[in-house]
């Protein structure tokens, strides 16, 4: 923990200008199982860290489905314009070179899931630690 390092510190540093009683360090000892229980009455030390990573977590869900929303409506937008302005013939060529290029745009698909998988993993491992 954290407080015990600045306890250790706060310590070296005292002894190095005067020595402690042993009643001071059996102070220190006592702060420092105090602060490494945690009250038995109320929330524990981290709870509230522990909400506000929550609640952070759940503004960016809200912003991440608004954002995905946005991308989908402009997506299928473009798709109704492609499909209402081009002819077979583009049609074709188009698809040809989806053909050729079939293996990068297949590529290119599974790295975004695995991107988007990665971090929902990385998300959950966060919240439950």
């Amino acid at each position: 923990m954290d407080t015990n390092k600045k306890i250790q510190t706060l310590i070296n540093d005292q002894e190095n200008y005067n020595e402690l009683s042993e009643s001071e360090l059996k102070t220190y000892e006592i702060l420092d199982g105090s602060l490494k229980k945690g009250s038995e009455k109320g929330f524990s030390l981290g709870f509230s860290i522990h909400i506000i990573k929550k609640i952070e977590a759940k503004k960016q869900r809200r912003f991440n489905i608004k954002l995905y929303a946005l991308f989908s409506v402009i997506l299928l937008m473009s798709f109704a314009f492609l499909i209402t302005f081009f002819n077979q013939d583009q049609f074709l060529m188009m698809s040809s070179l989806f053909l050729e290029y079939k293996f990068i745009v297949l590529f290119l698909l599974l790295a975004v899931i695995l991107i988007q998988l990665s971090s929902r993993f990385m998300i959950s491992k966060e919240l439950k630690d």
